[in-house]
């Protein structure tokens, strides 16, 4: 089939460039489709940049990656779905063209997102995979299955085509590029769609040389797409040690969490190029081996030059502000680079966190945003510990940052303020 793939994506906070449809068109071309990417990010219209490619290209379907539903924060949040929705309309009313959807937003409710946006059909799990599956699906004349699922076991194998993105308009914005390791996270975290997915990892090699070949295109500054780099301690380590022996340079940022780690790793890292980690923390139900996990990898961090920066989320059900202070009081203590806090959890669906707060009525005080809406596509959020009181609670220490009344992340802030 001759598929057209669009990147909604618009958001430029910063602007992320469209990773996964690099790797689907590139292993859907070798499957035997062909393919024509429209990455709408700097485009100023629209429909006539569908126009263009569709006039060029006459596809037989349209796909829509979605990599978040809204921004996540509650503080200036934009839910990005209506203009989505627009694009889906205008494909199929305009150019008669089905639409599939997929990408991490539509995990928090595939079919409640389908619906939303009027799509034909949704794949979840591993995009190649599940997309392919679709595709043949409807080559065999199958229209009635709607709903694509594929979580595909052992080593990942997906090709990338990065000629596909300009970088360079992703550059002069203050994005930059980005690659992966592994798919999934078998954390448990009870406020996050990626927790307890099925973990794959890639072949080291390959992301090498999707490595090398942005490079050799003049970039060199990258951003970490895992969930998390140290899903694997062994696996973390030689991908680094393999880095190195590419006499690649280039400097990166990468996510961990609080485990799997030893000072050998961070040597290894700040030897490939990293210079900052951000480290997601949370402080639901937490036991004291936790913290002490914390404090020995900013500790480790710190020694090996690297910068760390806390992603923090507190502020759930049943917490206190004490609870709160006495986590201040440990960050103080340890002072990493910066803790960003955020007290408002969005809740979806299928989050363990949500079915806690929807199961005691003396929570759901505490709901923010579109609270009659049973699906959660449109943004709802927990929060007791509101932006006001929590300036109070930080009074004045420049180690905390509000998230979500800046915008950025830690790649843009860090980097402007260094």
């Amino acid at each position: 089939m001759d598929v057209l793939l669009v990147n909604p994506n618009r958001y430029k906070s910063p602007p992320v460039p469209p990773i996964g449809l690099e790797h689907v068109s590139a292993y859907l071309v070798e499957q035997g489709h062909k393919t024509v990417v429209v990455d709408c990010c700097f485009v100023e219209n629209i429909p006539a940049a569908l126009d263009s490619a569709i006039n060029a290209f006459s596809p037989d379907i349209a796909g829509i990656t979605i990599r978040n539903i809204d921004s996540v924060l509650l503080q200036n949040n934009e839910f990005f779905l209506d203009e989505i929705k627009d694009m889906v309309n205008y494909l199929k009313e305009h150019w008669g063209l089905p639409v599939i959807i997929g990408g991490t937003g539509v995990w928090t409710n595939p079919e409640g997102v389908m619906e939303y946006l009027n799509a034909d059909y949704v794949v979840s799990g591993s995009a190649e995979e599940s997309l392919l599956t679709c595709l043949n699906s409807i080559e065999d004349g199958n229209q009635e299955k709607r709903y694509f699922k594929e979580y595909g076991t052992g080593t990942i194998y997906c090709p990338r085509n990065s000629d596909l993105t300009d970088y360079r308009k992703y550059s002069d914005a203050n994005g930059i590029a980005g690659f992966q390791t592994h798919k999934g996270c078998s954390s448990s975290c009870v406020y996050c769609i990626e927790a307890h997915t099925r973990v794959r990892f890639k072949h080291i090699k390959d992301t090498i040389r999707e490595i090398r070949c942005l490079t050799e295109g003049g970039y060199h500054h990258f951003h970490l797409c895992d969930s998390e780099f140290n899903e694997d301690l062994d696996f973390a380590a030689d991908f680094c040690a393999s880095l190195n022996k590419s006499t690649l340079k280039i400097t990166w940022t990468a996510y961990m969490k609080p485990a799997n780690y030893n000072k050998k790793l961070f040597r290894l890292m700040k030897e490939t190029g990293v210079y900052l980690i951000t480290l997601t923390v949370d402080s639901f139900r937490k036991c004291p081996e936790y913290q002490a996990d914390i404090e020995k990898m900013i500790f480790i961090s710190q020694s090996c030059g690297i910068k760390m920066s806390i992603d923090f989320l507190t502020g759930f059900p049943y917490e206190s502000e004490d609870d709160i202070i006495q986590w201040f009081d440990f960050f103080r203590r340890l002072q990493p680079e910066r803790v960003n806090v955020n007290t408002s959890i969005r809740l979806y669906k299928i989050l363990p966190i949500t079915g806690i707060i929807m199961n005691d009525s003396a929570l759901r005080k505490y709901l923010v945003g579109y609270t009659g809406d049973d699906t959660l596509v449109k943004p709802v959020f927990y929060n007791h510990i509101d932006s006001a009181r929590l300036t109070d609670l930080i009074a004045g220490d420049r180690l905390f940052r509000i998230e979500g009344i800046e915008p950025g992340v830690n790649y843009t802030r860090l980097v402007q303020s260094s």
